[in-house]
């Protein structure tokens, strides 16, 4: 099965700092090696990507949108896009706020 990158976007509807970073990233998938969190500094938004085996760039995608409610269910906020990569392509969706 392939391994694709996905990543979702969060934007919070309270700051993000250093501390909800590290509170997410600490209840987000745990186990999850390949897991990153970050935030965007002059944004109020909140990032997370990891690796995931899928069928193809669709059932990444839909795992991608999973990812995002899970940082909806640690951190309050729209998700405003997710995303799917391979090494040869990419789908992408994007909320309409």
């Amino acid at each position: 099965m392939p391994t694709f990158t996905i990543y979702a976007v969060l934007r919070a509807t309270t700051p993000v700092d250093d501390t909800t970073v590290d509170a997410v990233a600490a209840g987000l998938r745990p186990g999850d090696g390949e897991l990153r969190v970050w935030r965007e500094p002059d944004r109020a938004a909140l990032r997370a990507s990891t690796e995931c085996d899928a069928a193809d760039l669709e059932a990444a995608l839909q795992q991608a949108h999973a990812l995002g409610d899970e940082l909806g269910e640690r951190c309050p906020g729209d998700v405003l896009e997710t995303a799917a990569l391979s090494d040869d392509d990419s789908l992408v969706w994007r909320a309409w706020l």
